[in-house]
């Protein structure tokens, strides 16, 4: 119930929506500040080949880029918001909506971010570059957004095609995964949980 009337306020009532952003985005940065201040060292240990880090507001631009630089197909999952510069400007300041990016020397070639809620839910999604696919980057995305969530004490949620065969088999490899129900579009409502060894 929740999750549909936020697409409703988002996309008939944007003026409100935006009031309910900027006042969950406080909150939420007051509530978990001590948390939010430990993510860039997780983000330190979780790199190695590749360097992850929180956006910044100077990569809007080389984000856009980068999201241009993708073929269309790569979009056919993965449309969790507008992908311009003054969009993601925005999504980059809003201190509930933490966005990471994976850097290979000084190149972006993935995208991550947890939409977090003062209610104790955040929402993933993640996107590799079409070039550097098959090289381990959306499992340590989704590995580094485990750590990141048990340090803010959230509980992951998303949406996930069953068409999307690649992303389940990546998701799976780090996450157990409970199906809440099927949205109207086919998509499944998942919440991602701790890995059982």
């Amino acid at each position: 119930m929740l999750y549909k009337l936020a697409h409703i306020l988002r996309d008939k009532f944007g003026f409100l929506w935006n009031i309910i952003e900027w006042c969950n985005a406080f909150v939420f940065s007051l509530t978990h500040r001590n948390a939010l201040k430990q993510i860039p060292e997780i983000l330190k240990e979780c790199s190695g080949q590749f360097t992850l880090r929180m956006a910044a507001p100077a990569d809007a631009d080389p984000l856009a880029i980068f999201f241009a630089e993708q073929p269309e197909e790569a979009f056919k999952f993965f449309k969790p918001h507008a992908f311009d510069e003054k969009t993601l400007s925005k999504i980059i300041r809003n201190k509930a909506f933490l966005t990471f990016l994976v850097i290979d020397g000084d190149k972006i070639v993935g995208y991550f971010f947890l939409r977090c809620f003062v209610n104790g839910k955040s929402f993933r999604g993640r996107i590799v570059d079409y070039r550097w696919r098959n090289k381990g980057i959306a499992k340590l995305m989704g590995l580094t957004m485990n750590k990141i969530i048990a340090q803010l004490h959230v509980r992951l949620f998303g949406s996930i095609s069953p068409d999307n065969y690649a992303s389940l088999q990546s998701t799976k490899a780090v996450n157990d995964i409970r199906i809440i129900k099927t949205l109207d579009n086919g998509y499944y409502y998942i919440e991602y949980l701790p890995k059982k060894d």
